[in-house]
């Protein structure tokens, strides 16, 4: 995620130069054409202005969706953030077992990490987990193709087995019962956004639409401006193809990318109010961001 108040030019030329370079060599091979007889390339104003107010509703739309998903993850975390101290608070306060508190929370810390991996396609990272879980508990679970799953209800399946011990009351079971309901439902709602793409249509036409745009731009511009019409078209340009840009990286929050949700960053979060509430002291410092960013 991007914490940083302004944009790394650098990063930002090395992201959109060749989008620029294209429409400023364009515009240039126009010119020049222009310039040497094919006077029939310029083309009235009138022929870009409907396109750009089109295109902008395009662009709005697919902005505005790409940046509802984006913040849907972000509010997902978010929720898992609180329902992962709740979990530590009812562990800690609810089972008499003193010795299952490590066991619960170290493997919740575990499934929270285990998400991360999940969603951001990252399975070969999976032996991170091995020092949370049980011995052996990692060979088993990383045989199933959803790991976080697989580790709920191993989570639920202790419980049972404390519950039946009656190192936790009926009533309170349920609350914890409803508290993993709570963890599950975040991890449908960040697959849901990892597996359900915006309908590419809107992707697909707009960028179509953005690249005919700042094809044509600059034949409306040869016979006002001529050699002048790179300046003034290639900005215009620029700002299309940013809009455009901006919104596909965001409907895709879990790529592990610099914009994306922060996954890295509140796993680390999580993992030490976890072990703080649990009263361990050997506790990792919080992920701080690099040069503006936060992973």
């Amino acid at each position: 995620m991007i914490v940083r108040k302004n944009l790394k030019l650098s990063v930002v030329a090395r992201v959109s130069g060749p989008r620029v370079a294209f429409s400023t060599a364009w515009a240039l091979a126009l010119v020049f054409a222009y310039k040497n007889g094919a006077t029939f390339l310029a083309v009235p104003n009138a022929a870009v202005g409907p396109m750009a107010a089109a295109l902008a509703i395009f662009l709005a739309f697919h902005n505005n969706g790409s940046y509802d998903r984006w913040w849907e993850a972000r509010k997902q975390w978010g929720q898992l953030v609180n329902s992962s101290r709740t979990f530590a608070r009812q562990v800690k306060g609810f089972i008499d077992t003193a010795a299952a508190h490590g066991e619960l929370i170290h493997r919740h810390i575990a499934f929270v990490h285990a998400l991360r991996l999940h969603l951001r396609k990252q399975p070969e990272q999976l032996h991170e987990l091995a020092p949370l879980l049980p011995h052996g508990e990692l060979d088993v679970v990383r045989k199933s193709s959803n790991v976080p799953l697989a580790l709920m209800q191993r989570q639920a399946d202790r419980l049972k087995e404390l519950r039946a011990a009656g190192a936790i009351g009926e009533f309170r079971a349920i609350q914890l019962d409803q508290t993993l309901t709570d963890l599950a439902n975040v991890q449908g709602a960040c697959e849901r956004i990892k597996n359900t793409p915006l309908p590419r249509q809107y992707e697909y036409f707009t960028r179509l639409f953005v690249y005919f745009f700042v094809l044509i731009l600059p034949t409306t511009n040869l016979e006002a401006l001529g050699w002048a019409t790179p300046f003034f078209t290639v900005p215009t340009s620029f700002l299309f193809f940013a809009l455009e840009g901006v919104a596909s990286v965001n409907e895709d929050p879990f790529e592990n990318r610099l914009q994306d949700t922060p996954m890295t960053a509140l796993c680390r979060t999580i993992e030490i109010n976890l072990r703080e509430l649990n009263g361990e002291k050997d506790v990792p410092p919080p992920m701080l961001p690099v040069d503006g960013y936060l992973m």
